[in-house]
């Protein structure tokens, strides 16, 4: 609800010109009597130029020291009061707490809101662990280290057994592409190019060796 001008009790009371408590009073006693409503913004009262209006009114009869219930009669003949919100579920006219029932059920929707979420999300962890289990657990720091002991040892072995088919493939060879001249009359193996003819083969086919020793050829 939207006032041209309105003012919580504090600063109302300051412009009609008597204590908060005093004013807050008259308004709660036409609201008993069912004379005069006060609007209410989340459950708050705010007053506004009506309710100026009536409690410069009210002021005036006291400082004449005139009969606050004589006041309170004079007030509907004086000035269009403020009629009470009706109550839907009786039918009834009395004071309800619009606000108020806004902010329950404001309240109950927010609290059904957290509860579905806290649902999905129980169930999405619950899903979650579910696929945990169904994964390989981590290796510990030992089985990591016995993992890379292998390697290193599964790699050795094959660059042996390479080396032991690049020599038997260098013995195969021609005499003239093994061989070096030594002197007029003598030859002897030429020691050099066997290591880089040993080398060459280990190279070129450790990566195709160790695939086929993991599985891991297509």
């Amino acid at each position: 609800m939207e006032f041209e001008k309105a003012w919580k009790i504090t600063e109302f009371s300051n412009l009609i010109g008597k204590h908060h408590n005093t004013v807050d009073q008259w308004f709660k006693q036409l609201e008993e009597k069912r004379i005069h409503y006060v609007n209410r913004i989340l459950g708050e009262k705010i007053y506004d130029a009506l309710d100026l209006e009536i409690g410069q009114f009210i002021k005036e009869g006291r400082d004449k020291n005139y009969n606050l219930q004589m006041i309170f009669e004079q007030l509907p003949s004086i000035y269009e009061m403020r009629s009470f919100p009706v109550d839907w579920s009786t039918g009834d006219s009395q004071l309800v707490d619009i606000e108020g029932l806004k902010r329950m059920m404001e309240a109950q929707l927010q609290a059904a809101k957290a509860e579905m979420l806290k649902e999905v999300i129980g169930e999405a962890e619950k899903i979650f662990e579910e696929k945990q289990k169904l994964l390989p657990q981590p290796k510990s720091f030992e089985e990591q280290q016995a993992d890379r002991v292998n390697d290193v040892m599964t790699r050795f072995k094959i660059e042996r057994k390479l080396q032991e088919q690049a020599i038997q493939e260098w013995s195969a060879l021609p005499e003239s592409e093994r061989m070096r001249k030594v002197g007029l009359f003598r030859k002897e193996e030429d020691w050099g190019k066997r290591e880089a003819y040993i080398h060459r083969f280990v190279s070129e086919n450790i990566e195709n060796a160790l695939k086929a020793e993991y599985g891991l050829n297509t």
